[in-house]
């Protein structure tokens, strides 16, 4: 990975659909060296995939949440990470260290929404422990 390669990914996480004549003119290159160097990057595993960004305010996702969850006693990690998995507002989880054992971020439709996650992480998925904190405004992503 050289300063043109780490360019290219600048490039293609601000918009990942660009041509490859702008990204070439991004970066200094012509489309054909653009378009092989981002062949060559899928290739060895260094770009994974592409993906869409969906404005969750769109869908009627108004509140988001940090979510620091602590599993009751016997729950099986398996089984609540797969239930979790399935549930259309959890945007992002991750097994973590410190007092919590997960942090999840939630999208919400209003506060009923949150309100309702919350109750099911207590009531259904075997959580002993929550500490929810709403996002005010994203300063970077």
């Amino acid at each position: 990975m050289d300063h043109v390669d780490l360019g290219i990914l600048r490039e293609l996480d601000r918009d990942a659909r660009i041509s490859w004549r702008d990204l070439g003119e991004a970066v200094h290159l012509s489309p054909t060296s653009a378009a092989d160097r981002v062949r060559r990057m899928e290739r060895e595993g260094i770009i994974d995939g592409y993906s869409v960004r969906v404005d969750p305010a769109a869908l009627g996702r108004t509140v988001r949440a940090v979510i620091d969850v602590s599993l009751g006693a016997g729950v099986q990690v398996d089984e609540f990470e797969e239930r979790l998995a399935h549930r259309e507002e959890v945007a992002f989880a991750a097994y973590v260290t410190g007092t919590a054992d997960y942090s999840v971020i939630v999208e919400c439709r209003g506060a009923e929404g949150l309100d309702a996650f919350v109750r099911w992480l207590r009531a259904e998925a075997g959580v002993s422990r929550t500490e929810t904190k709403m996002l005010l405004r994203i300063v970077a992503d």
